[in-house]
């Protein structure tokens, strides 16, 4: 798994992220925590050119949680996980493109289950982790063994925020509304893994039902 590395496009996304979110010193306080301060003044290159293994992209997420405590980091790490689903989008057209038009007469949960199987099968490529997809009535359910999202960080609250905002941020352009998605399970807990249920039923759906 170390051996594995993220592009240099979807580096640079975040980078620019942190920046936005925290200033130029903020980033470079990040990037010394992790031990990534070689890329201070100094990017990855800004395309699909594999660039950083996952284990320093692993402690970079840790380093998020203990420089600004989990309260803050929440934000952040949710809008990496969204970023992380932009750069999907666009650096994948024909399969995202493909999946809506195999699945225009499909119902929505079939379309929800066809695209998230599809797009969990990227992310075990873009990362190299399973992504095992499971489901009941109500829910999908994702457990990531070999979880990498929550950095590292020991807590008693589940912390893998970047997953959410990917699936949230994916759901929405699935369906056109809003699901709850949620971590039940966190490795940062003790847990052998970290699992997460998706809602079926978009929240929109869900006031109307009720």
């Amino acid at each position: 798994m170390s051996e594995h590395r993220i592009p240099g496009k979807l580096i640079c996304v975040i980078f620019r992220s942190v920046e936005e979110q925290l200033g130029e010193n903020g980033l470079n306080t990040l990037l010394r925590r992790s031990g990534l301060d070689h890329y201070i003044d100094n990017p990855p290159p800004d395309d699909d050119t594999p660039a950083l293994e996952l284990e320093p992209f692993k402690k970079a997420i840790g380093s998020v949680v203990d420089l600004f405590g989990e309260k803050a980091a929440k934000p952040l790490l949710l809008r990496w996980g969204k970023l992380v689903f932009q750069y999907a989008l666009e650096s994948r057209p024909t399969m995202f493109g493909l999946a809506g038009l195999t699945t225009t007469f499909l119902s929505e949960e079939r379309k929800m289950r066809f695209i998230l199987s599809r797009v969990l099968a990227e992310l075990d490529k873009l990362f190299g982790v399973a992504h095992i997809l499971t489901e009941d009535e109500t829910h999908f359910h994702v457990e990531v063994k070999d979880c990498y999202y929550c950095g590292g960080v020991k807590s008693s609250e589940c912390i893998c925020w970047q997953p959410v905002g990917f699936w949230t941020s994916l759901m929405t352009w699935i369906t056109g509304k809003e699901h709850e998605v949620k971590e039940i399970e966190c490795k940062a807990q003790g847990k052998e893994s970290c699992k997460f249920t998706i809602a079926k039923q978009g929240k929109n759906a869900a006031k109307e039902a009720s």
